[in-house]
């Protein structure tokens, strides 16, 4: 079945570009230099799709947010040979554009590094909501619900594309359609193709 969408809301890491292991390599690089354990591989993914501020609670205890913030930004393009672009993420977005869909990235990451990592990417969409830009990141709804009113839409006629558990509660608390990418939701998809079709953007 279809959805029929007014608009489409992306997560960043994991959805349009796949920086996984960017992450684990910059993380690990910030832990070393701020003073702090290493990062196991189990714990990073768990912690996978949280907040900066969640990040420097967990794995740099003793730092404000500002300074991981502030270290991530500084220091990500470092450790860019990790960088993937889903493939079909440009061609989608500029499908959408095409269609008359709007669109919004909506990221846990600061505005300044998502900026940075669509950058490198490639990508260009019309709307970025940031972390910094909102009062809580997912899981809470704040992220998704911005993104809407910027767009001019209701909650009901939009649907949210993530990876993570705190996508799939951050668009049910703010009332938006959930498409899993890899992961349970509403509807769910394992590649842009797919999410494609799904939306109507194909034939299939």
């Amino acid at each position: 079945m279809r959805l029929r969408p007014a608009g489409v809301l992306f997560d960043l890491d994991g959805v349009l570009v796949d920086t996984r292991d960017a992450w684990f390599a910059l993380m690990n690089a910030a832990a070393r230099d701020l003073m702090c354990p290493p990062i196991r591989r189990d714990a990073f993914d768990e912690s996978w799709g949280q907040s900066i501020a969640a990040d420097a609670r967990q794995f740099y205890p003793g730092h404000e947010n500002e300074v991981v913030s502030l270290y991530y930004e500084r220091h990500f393009e470092e450790h860019v040979e990790h960088l993937r672009v889903e493939p079909f993420a440009a061609q989608l977005l500029e499908r959408l554009r095409e269609r008359g869909l709007p669109s919004a990235v909506v990221t846990n990451t600061a505005r300044r590094l998502a900026l940075q990592i669509l950058e490198l990417a490639g990508l260009g969409p019309p709307l970025l909501v940031a972390s910094d830009e909102v009062a809580r990141p997912k899981p809470a709804p704040d992220l998704p619900l911005a993104a809407c009113a910027a767009l001019g839409l209701a909650p009901r006629e939009v649907c949210l594309v993530g990876d993570s558990a705190n996508d799939r509660e951050a668009a049910r608390a703010a009332g938006v359609a959930f498409v899993g990418f890899g992961i349970a939701g509403d509807h769910s998809v394992s590649n842009l193709d797919q999410l494609a079709a799904l939306i109507g953007l194909v034939s299939v």
